[in-house]
């Protein structure tokens, strides 16, 4: 399975000149181009908090908003 996700992210992010093979010599150019960028890891700056419940007594306590994201079912859908 790991393999099979592996192929295919692989030749998702290939230009337009087709799939450069995972070998090697191109593993650090895999890398860096799979590795989460600074910019998309900005969540982690968020200061989340473990309940809902504590939330509200802090957004209650700044005057500030809540986000609530409720789902049903597998992120990735799938269920």
């Amino acid at each position: 399975m790991f393999r099979g996700l592996l192929l295919t992210l692989v030749v998702a992010l290939a230009g337009p000149e087709g799939p450069v093979e995972l070998n090697d010599k191109t593993f650090d150019m895999w890398r860096d181009r799979i590795r989460a960028k600074p910019a998309e890891q900005c969540y982690e700056t968020v200061h989340w908090l473990p309940t809902f419940w504590d939330g509200v007594m802090t957004a209650q306590k700044e005057d500030k908003p809540i986000l609530l994201w409720a789902m049903n079912g597998h992120p990735l859908a799938c269920t």
